[in-house]
């Protein structure tokens, strides 16, 4: 206990401050009935999100997307403050590997721009802004004419060894999809792998358990997808799940054979069970509740002794849902202002005081 007081005192304190600066429900208020994107923009620009809104305000053209990108600079100021304060090089790993689903994203809108021969340019502001963190040689990556000297250039990478099993694949069927599949499954393993090798005991478990429940949540909602919308099979579905998470392979497949959201839940374990079956057949309002229900369980990190790596873990994860929930309520405003923020936002974050740290 000593030891990991000694260990996290500063970097504790230092991630509750930032936690602290997270929206109020208040704030969502505002932000629900702004009258238009200036208002909605400059009321978050009086938020702890201030210093990343000034660009976005002077830049109109290509504004939506690139506020929907720059955003994230915030927490990955967030990011960099923790790597900065961590000296293990096991914890070190598992916030890279955490981050590194941010170069994925990035590294598909690369692929695609190269395989339909879009311009750099084009593309820029579809992209997260990951360069002071990021080792990937995207200047390199951003000189190649095809995919496979693109995926040549990333062989040294965390993501080469799965976009060169990918490759054949890709070059069967002609599209990209097999090489972004593999994409997401490196980075996954990445985060699995990363959380299995940290050396403290505690870390390791209270680690484990909240990346548990987040890849949990998103193996629900992505092979619901993949089987409900794409139309995949259960066993091509089950392949594209992601490891690391609760939920053993067992659940995993019963959960792929599911012809639809109903008979998903009835498979589902508890908690998910009653959260699926509430939910609609719209994919929107089922990732909404599981968000929900996961923003609790992140919560949960804060009570109780909090010296461990799970409380950096969780912070930087219920930021990013924070952040994706104004983005979505940001395009409601400018696309569909009659709607309501709980029809956006995971309802937590519109709630305040004693009903954030309930957890099912």
């Amino acid at each position: 206990m000593l030891g990991a007081a000694i260990k996290y005192s500063y970097l504790n304190a230092k991630t509750r401050t930032m936690h602290s600066k997270r929206l109020r429900p208040s704030d969502w208020h505002i932000l629900e009935t702004a009258r238009d994107r200036e208002s909605f923009l400059h009321y978050l620009a009086t938020t702890s999100y201030g210093p990343w809104i000034t660009e976005i305000l002077e830049q109109k053209e290509q504004g939506d997307e690139l506020f929907e990108r720059r955003i994230f600079a915030a927490l990955f100021d967030d990011y960099r403050k923790i790597l900065r304060s961590l000296r293990d090089s096991s914890a070190r790993e598992l916030v890279l590997a955490l981050f590194s689903r941010f170069e994925a994203e990035n590294l598909k809108i690369v692929l695609r721009a190269i395989f339909t021969g879009m311009s750099q340019s084009a593309v820029s502001h579809l992209l997260y802004p990951v360069e002071r963190i990021s080792r990937i040689p995207w200047q390199e990556l951003w000189k190649q004419k095809n995919i496979r000297s693109a995926v040549k250039v990333l062989e040294r990478t965390p993501f080469g060894q799965m976009l060169g099993n990918a490759v054949s694949q890709f070059e069967v069927q002609g599209r990209l999809f097999p090489l972004e599949m593999a994409i997401d499954l490196a980075c996954f393993r990445r985060i699995a792998s990363a959380a299995n090798a940290i050396g403290s005991r505690t870390d390791r478990a209270r680690v484990r358990e909240i990346l548990g429940s987040y890849i949990d949540v998103l193996n629900i909602c992505h092979v619901a997808r993949l089987r409900f919308i794409y139309g995949l099979s259960p066993e091509e579905a089950l392949n594209y799940s992601y490891s690391g998470g609760n939920m053993d392979l067992r659940t995993l497949h019963d959960i792929a054979r599911a012809k639809d959201l109903p008979s998903m839940a009835k498979v589902l374990p508890a908690p998910f069970r009653a959260i699926v079956q509430g939910a609609s057949e719209e994919m929107s309002m089922l990732r909404l509740k599981l968000e929900n229900w996961l923003v609790r369980r992140l919560r949960k990190a804060f009570l109780g002794m909090p010296f461990h790596l799970g409380v950096q873990v969780a912070h930087l994860l219920e930021k990013e849902l924070e952040i994706r929930g104004i983005i979505s309520l940001f395009q409601a405003r400018v696309h569909a202002p009659a709607g309501q923020a709980g029809d956006f936002v995971p309802g937590i974050f519109l709630k305040g005081g004693e009903q954030i740290v309930q957890a099912g």
